[in-house]
């Protein structure tokens, strides 16, 4: 069970892992008997519900690509679809989860325009039917964006939900300007290790919450205050340095945290959580929302080209073969991950 770092990834995107090359063009899949292997579950319930199954490879649509992924990131998101707490209409079993990946694409839909075969890509869902611990995933292409070429495709796979979710946190709701001040709870994460990076790009003086273990690496990040909330009371520590409170909070914990999150914002502040808002009691002294991320193909490409330019780093927790779904659920339920967690389809 590997733990990887951009240094120690296998190159996964080497094509001769399809089993065509580019000359070779629309090749279809007659050759692997259509088949593909994938987790799914057949009913709601614990990591133990997660199996490795042989399933059709799904067909590709006109206006989809067909991507042979290389590796899926794995979220709370997948944890709750499993838990039967976050369901699609119209969704049956078995069912596929994951909601991002990254690959390269094996078939063009015939209304499709922009995309080749060969073409390394990320992409991330949020539709009944598609599902990314797989082999193979057909999605719609406007969802689609080109990888970064500087990431392979463990660190690719690990940015579509949670880049997207910092950038429309950060860039549409709390729109955040230069010189504001922003904290990001739970930042050690995979969402608030790129919202860091993001902030302080636009010139946002950043408060982190994380265990102090995290501290150094999220200073790199780019964050100005640090305070460890399993040792101090974060609420307290930012009252006594900005008793005036602060502008915004992009809250990636949920519960207590973000209820006691509102105690420092400023009149006027601005509040985004990601997870939920059952302990927050509405004001009308703050705004505040909750934000699920939404699939955007052209975001993922302002991604892409921030990963290229260096403004923006991806860290993987850790790396998990497709069969050990399992096991990486149970990492990502304890929350002390640094970072991503993915899941390889090379094993």
């Amino acid at each position: 069970m590997p733990i990887l770092g951009s240094d120690l990834a296998p190159d996964l995107w080497r094509r001769e892992t399809l089993g065509y090359t580019l000359s070779e063009g629309k090749r279809t899949l007659i050759d692997r008997g259509q088949r593909m292997q994938a987790i799914a579950i057949t009913a709601f319930g614990g990591p133990d519900r997660l199996t490795l199954m042989d399933l059709p490879v799904p067909a590709c649509g006109p206006d989809q690509v067909l991507i042979h992924i290389q590796a899926a990131g794995v979220g709370m998101w997948d944890v709750k679809v499993r838990q039967g707490r976050v369901r699609l209409e119209g969704q049956q079993f078995p069912l596929v989860l994951g909601w991002e990946s990254a690959g390269i694409i094996e078939q063009v839909g015939a209304r499709v325009t922009g995309l080749d075969v060969g073409t390394h890509v990320m992409c991330a869902t949020y539709q009944v039917g598609i599902g990314h611990y797989a082999q193979y995933v057909a999605v719609p292409a406007e969802l689609v964006a080109p990888a970064p070429s500087s990431l392979d495709a463990l660190h690719a796979a690990a940015l579509p939900i949670n880049g997207l979710t910092a950038y429309q946190a950060l860039y549409e709701v709390l729109k955040v300007q230069k010189g504001e001040t922003l904290l990001i709870t739970g930042a050690a994460g995979g969402t608030g290790t790129l919202a860091v990076q993001l902030a302080a790009h636009l010139g946002a003086h950043v408060i982190v919450t994380a265990r102090n273990t995290n501290h150094p690496y999220l200073q790199k990040l780019g964050a100005s205050e640090l305070i460890d909330y399993a040792q101090t009371d974060f609420a307290d520590a930012i009252h006594a340095a900005h008793p005036q409170g602060i502008d915004a909070v992009l809250d990636c914990v949920g519960g207590e945290t973000a209820a006691r999150s509102v105690e420092v914002l400023r009149d006027s502040g601005r509040l985004v959580t990601i997870v939920d808002l059952e302990e927050v009691t509405p004001t009308h002294r703050i705004d505040t929302h909750l934000l699920y991320f939404r699939p955007d193909g052209r975001q993922l490409a302002e991604l892409t080209k921030l990963v290229d330019t260096g403004l923006l780093t991806v860290h993987l927790d850790q790396v998990f073969p497709l069969e050990q779904a399992r096991q990486a659920h149970e990492r990502l339920e304890m929350r002390h991950h640094q970072g991503k967690i993915v899941l390889s389809m090379e094993g």
